[in-house]
């Protein structure tokens, strides 16, 4: 069994305790969410996403292995430790800044892409994320220093 698919099989396994445990917190409905909804949903995202990684490791070369790529941990480790630092900088910095920082240092640094695209993207991605979360589903998020 090679290694995507024992890892489309633990997300599975994940996905379906998420869904189970979240439902148990009572759904509600979409116009007035109960705590269990979006985490709900989100398990069940994962179980789909898993059931297609399933489904495209059919055969026992993935297609990494197939164009000779090896895993690149150091932007593992990259992406892990901007993640803490997002989630230390968060409440302090505020919602729309510090979720700029980061995608700017995803795209820029890990996928290495260019300045043109890092900004637009970051910006687009803090301020659609902000309507969604602040405005759309009345979220609080962190206003930090700034205000924003």
């Amino acid at each position: 069994m090679n290694r995507d698919r024992i890892v489309a099989i633990f997300w599975l396994i994940f996905g379906l305790v998420i869904a189970e445990e979240s439902y148990r917190l009572k759904l509600g409905s979409f116009g007035r969410p109960n705590s269990g909804l979006f985490p709900f949903l989100i398990g069940i995202l994962i179980v789909l996403f898993s059931l297609i990684l399933l489904v495209e490791t059919r055969s026992n070369k993935s297609e990494r292995e197939e164009r000779g790529e090896k895993l690149n941990y150091r932007n593992i480790v990259l992406c892990l430790i901007s993640l803490y630092a997002y989630a230390l900088i968060f409440e302090w910095f505020g919602f729309i800044p510090s979720t700029f920082l980061l995608i700017v240092f995803f795209l820029k640094f890990i996928e290495r892409k260019g300045w043109t695209l890092v900004i637009t993207a970051s910006l687009l991605t803090s301020i659609v994320s902000y309507v969604i979360f602040e405005i759309w589903l009345r979220a609080a998020l962190p206003k930090g220093i700034f205000g924003i």
